[in-house]
């Protein structure tokens, strides 16, 4: 079992590295956003990144997962087969989605920003190019992942964040083009990224179509459409409801906060991408329930120290004045830390219901996956329209893990009398308390200095090795290091 665990481990940490910094590139760039940009800027821009988000299932309609699920086990030249007829799929498909978008990018403009104008037009139709782009990209990074190649995947990632910064600085920067200039750099960095891609795939290119194959992975990914839609409502559902009630600004500093809570969202995702190929690759094994639960509890020990440590230092870090820097983040943004754990959170319960999942498509059971998720969006979109205008947007940083929370309940309560994994409850109700036990001590004022921080994160680790982990456990750890 510690093998097998260690083993995704590895690949969690090399797809990390890539999810990391694709992820990483909206993080990265949110210091420099911030004093070049006001909060109203930002707010344009983030609202288009969530147009981008929102349509981007329409361009995959869940062939991803369908790739992932029948040309995993398929021959190296099957697998160039189902390669070429995705990319042939997504041209046809994905092509037409953007010919209407740039040819409608007015009307669209206005349904993402309500004051609208030529500016915003162009920066839809750029979105557009973006869209089509992208897709292409996901299925090559897809077939990366089903040829279990994480290091090309993750050095195509880290290339892509030095192209889209560095593309930043010359066009947000040097040739102060502000909001446009942004999405300048992301379409130059899409293009770039897909040659590369299309080099590396450049031995198994094999254009083709097969209506029969096409059909399979429709009929098998479809049923995620709504899914990934009602996901979308989760995740940026705020947004809009935000710039509606209190105006742009206000959007983009929620969407500032939201940006810096990435960083949960990055190791979520990182543990995703190795996730759904381990668990198809594992299932058959005789420990293989065993190991699961096993994972979910080293999830969220790791995530757990994680979100401590985030939450003890990133706004100290963030607002230190360094010498002709000034603070990372621009003053203007430092309403938007009060976000900050609260999303965090949410991203963990992200990574939790992806554990929850295993069962649902080891047992072909996809078909509940829509109706989970679409009672958490329900609850999102209504909660932020009834309670936004009385409360402010903190309440759409607690509905998002009170929605989270509904996916990772409403899918283990489906799935474990189908699929019975032995969940760990025990130990996972310790390790949460810890946590909140650390924390509440962390944040009283007389505990509000750094050092006395950094001791209680080293006591987190202490408690974990006397009240969580087993012998067994203790022993590894104990040889590992030489004791």
């Amino acid at each position: 079992m510690f093998a097998k665990i260690r083993s995704l481990a590895k690949q969690s940490v090399v797809y990390g590295l890539g999810t990391v910094a694709a992820r990483a590139v909206a993080f990265l760039l949110l210091p420099y956003y911030s004093h070049l940009m006001s909060p109203s800027e930002y707010g344009i821009y983030a609202l288009f990144m969530v147009l981008v988000t929102v349509l981007q299932p329409l361009y995959i309609h869940g062939m991803d997962i369908a790739f992932l699920r029948y040309s995993a086990a398929e021959s190296e030249e099957n697998q160039r087969r189902d390669l070429g007829t995705m990319l042939t799929h997504t041209l046809g498909l994905g092509g037409m989605i953007s010919l209407l978008l740039v040819f409608f990018a007015g009307p669209v403009a206005k349904v993402v920003v309500s004051t609208a104008g030529p500016l915003e037009a162009q920066i839809t139709q750029i979105c557009a190019g973006v869209l089509l782009l992208d897709t292409l990209s996901y299925h090559i990074f897809t077939w990366l992942r089903i040829r279990h190649k994480p290091g090309a995947f993750s050095a195509v990632k880290i290339v892509n964040v030095l192209i889209n910064i560095a593309l930043n600085i010359l066009f947000v920067g040097v040739l102060k083009l502000g909001v446009l200039g942004a999405f300048y750099a992301f379409i130059a960095t899409s293009v770039v990224v897909l040659l590369i891609l299309l080099v590396l795939a450049r031995s198994a290119l094999r254009f083709s179509w097969s209506w029969p194959r096409v059909r399979e992975w429709v009929i098998f990914g479809m049923p995620n459409l709504p899914s990934q839609l009602f996901m979308v409502a989760v995740e940026f559902s705020d947004r809009k409801w935000i710039e509606h009630y209190l105006g742009v600004d206000q959007a983009g500093i929620y969407s500032a906060g939201y940006r810096i809570a990435m960083l949960m969202n990055m190791i979520a995702q990182a543990f995703r991408y190795a996730w759904q190929p381990f668990f198809l690759q594992t299932a058959e094994d005789s420990d293989a329930k065993e190991t699961f639960a096993r994972v979910l509890t080293y999830y969220v020990l790791f995530v757990g120290w994680v979100w401590l440590a985030a939450v003890f230092f990133l706004q100290p870090l963030l607002t230190l004045n360094l010498p002709g820097v000034g603070p990372l983040i621009a003053e203007t943004y430092w309403a938007s830390f009060t976000v900050v754990p609260v999303v965090m959170l949410a991203h963990i319960l992200n990574g939790v219901y992806a554990n929850f999942m295993v069962g649902i498509y080891l047992k072909k059971k996809t078909k509940v996956i829509p109706l989970v998720i679409g009672i958490a969006a329900i609850v999102n979109v209504v909660g932020n329209g009834l309670l936004i205008p009385k409360y402010g947007y903190m309440v759409s940083a607690w509905l998002t893990v009170v929605s989270y929370a509904i996916i990772a309940i409403g899918i283990y309560l489906y799935i474990a009398p189908r699929y019975k994994v032995p969940y760990e409850w025990g130990r996972l109700g310790r390790i949460v308390l810890t946590v909140a036990a650390v924390w509440a001590v962390g944040v009283l004022p007389e505990n509000s200095n750094i050092l006395m921080r950094g001791l209680l994160l080293l006591v987190l680790p202490y408690l974990w090795w006397r009240i969580v982990l087993d012998d067994d456990e203790r022993g590894g750890i104990k040889r590992r290091l030489g004791w």
